[in-house]
């Protein structure tokens, strides 16, 4: 068994099974889950088996919202396609809502996915920034809270659209990149630039 990477700082987790209750996963990725299994160690064995798809996935749910949807934003930013329009609106509101998590900039953050009009990367990670809490509902309605699977659901959703707008000849090395950087953002980096990978090499990617 390869060696797990140090504990991510921002995952509140003590075990994967912790997590991966709330996440749906390949069966193939749920053959390595036992009940003491760290999170790190999880993605250690996912990477390892070039299970990347449930790695993004394992990751976007194991991290608290604000970093997973920062997290988005820059993995859009480093894979080359994965946005047509430049400043991309739904991007750019995502990432004015990390900067400052308002009711005000939640709802900036759903015109932002609607005004794009597409099922699009950035539309992602704007919509996961409006489910991180609080009322869906239009100001004066009865409260409507958005189900706490749909805003992790979200960030992975416009991360692997993110990887799949990309090269394909790239993809494993983009699915790196982007994990990478997710593990960067948990350890209270910016996720901004590549980083050297705590992994060896994976086989492949699924």
């Amino acid at each position: 068994m390869a060696v797990p990477i140090a504990p991510i700082q921002k995952i509140g987790a003590a075990t994967a099974v912790e997590v991966c209750g709330r996440v749906a996963l390949s069966v193939d990725a749920q053959a390595y889950l036992t009940p003491s299994l760290s999170p790190q160690g999880f993605l250690t064995l996912l990477n390892g088996s070039g299970l990347l798809t449930d790695a993004v996935r394992f990751l976007a749910f194991a991290l608290p919202v604000r970093e997973g949807v920062w997290w988005a934003c820059m993995a859009g930013s480093a894979v080359p396609g994965a946005t047509s329009i430049d400043p991309d609106p739904a991007y750019r509101a995502a990432q004015d809502w990390v900067y400052e998590t308002t009711d005000e900039r939640r709802f900036l953050c759903l015109q932002a996915a609607e005004s794009v009009q597409s099922a699009t990367p950035g539309a992602y990670a704007a919509l996961a920034a409006f489910w991180s809490g609080g009322s869906m509902a239009p100001l004066g309605l009865p409260e409507v809270l958005p189900d706490p699977v749909l805003a992790p659901t979200g960030i992975a959703a416009s991360i692997l659209l993110a990887v799949a707008a990309g090269n394909p000849e790239r993809a494993a090395s983009f699915f790196q990149d982007v994990i990478d950087r997710g593990i960067d953002i948990g350890n209270g980096g910016d996720g901004r630039q590549p980083v050297v990978s705590q992994f060896p090499s994976s086989r492949a990617f699924n």
